[in-house]
């Protein structure tokens, strides 16, 4: 399935569109790839599974997101200054089958305490 219709935005079609991914600064490649179609729609999706689901945006859409991402918007604070992509990194071999990102999430909130960044559960 190479065309995908957004009710509202219009036609996505996976095959034409243009796909970009960058690389981590040690070079490994990124997760996500984003596409740039000829009608203007930008998708993303996850480069280990194009023909999974995709994310599609209008061009005044993609621009907000990527302001966002400049301004901060989307950070995650953590409680020990470690990325919080570590925490749940770690946590994973303790997630159960079934579990949600919510129940998830409570649980590894509840392991590590609910403190400001930079303070650990112990303090």
């Amino acid at each position: 399935m190479t065309k995908r219709e957004h009710p509202l935005k219009g036609e996505f079609d996976t095959a034409t569109a243009r796909w970009e991914r960058t690389t981590h600064e040690d070079g490994t490649p990124a997760a996500l790839e984003i596409g740039y179609a000829d009608n203007g729609l930008v998708a993303l999706r996850m480069a280990e599974d194009p023909d999974g689901d995709i994310l599609i945006y209008t061009p005044s859409e993609w621009e907000a997101f990527v302001e966002g991402v400049r301004d901060g918007e989307f950070d995650i604070e953590t409680w020990d200054d470690e990325p919080i992509v570590e925490i749940i990194e770690d946590e994973e071999d303790e997630t159960e089958q079934g579990e949600t990102d919510a129940e998830v999430e409570a649980r590894i909130m509840d392991e590590v305490g609910d403190k400001p960044a930079g303070q650990s559960a112990s303090n």
